[in-house]
């Protein structure tokens, strides 16, 4: 009798479990669920999405609009919006996300603790004949009227980083759109250089050289042996 009561109970749970089973897979193809990707937490602005702030679900397909992207290639690497949170379960619409470059303040995402982005006009900058690209490490020379208006020319800052190079448009010069000519040249610089070449800017004159550093992994580096310090410095007291 015991067995005949276990065989009955399992033949039931079997039965059960199979029920279970077709009614989802009914459901799913009633609705026609499909798999697509959510925010797993809430995503504060100006993050780069990563792995960890993704999960699988699964939706109606009548839900998954065509301003919501999902391939998590299209998600993974992109930057949220500045002006909104995506909280946990959201879709990641495509008005979300934007490409690193597309960023009105992207320059700024490449900083490194301790540094700030300097922005240099081109107009007034000496190139010396280079051709500056994004991401290359330059010097920064500065030349001044020393004593008895006798120039003094030195490195003021070592491999100062490029994060960008801007038209009189603001596109940055690989943009499409660009006219190719740089306007404005976006350097991270060390925070304590700030106001040396500020004060460099209005004194005298700057010159960018190709750092032989050029695409090394340095960082920007104030000289502090300079011998345009001592004048900066009395001019900043």
């Amino acid at each position: 009798m015991m067995i005949k009561w276990v065989m009955i109970l399992l033949v039931a749970s079997i039965l059960a479990l199979a029920d279970i089973i077709l009614v989802n897979i009914i459901t799913n193809q009633k609705l026609d669920m499909v798999e697509t990707y959510v925010a797993s937490h809430d995503i504060l602005p100006r993050s780069c999405i990563e792995e960890e702030d993704i999960q699988v679900v699964k939706i109606p397909n009548i839900y998954l609009q065509d301003n919501a992207f999902d391939k998590k290639t299209d998600i993974i690497g992109k930057y949220t919006d500045i002006q909104g949170m995506i909280p946990k379960g959201s879709l990641f619409y495509k008005s979300m996300l934007k490409q690193q470059e597309e960023l009105s303040d992207y320059p700024s995402t490449k900083l490194l603790e301790g540094q700030m982005a300097y922005s240099l006009a081109a107009s007034i900058i000496d190139l010396a004949g280079n051709t500056i690209v994004e991401d290359q490490r330059v010097d920064v020379y500065v030349t001044l009227n020393g004593n008895n208006n006798i120039p003094v020319v030195d490195k003021l800052i070592s491999n100062a980083r490029v994060l960008s190079i801007h038209d009189s448009k603001g596109y940055n010069i690989t943009h499409p759109k660009s006219t190719k000519i740089p306007s404005v040249i976006i350097l991270a610089i060390d925070e304590k250089s700030v106001e040396f070449l500020a004060k460099a800017e209005k004194i005298g004159t700057v010159k960018l050289l190709a750092s032989s550093e050029s695409y090394s992994q340095q960082e920007a580096m104030l000289n502090g042996s300079s011998s345009v310090l001592p004048y900066l410095s009395d001019s900043i007291n």
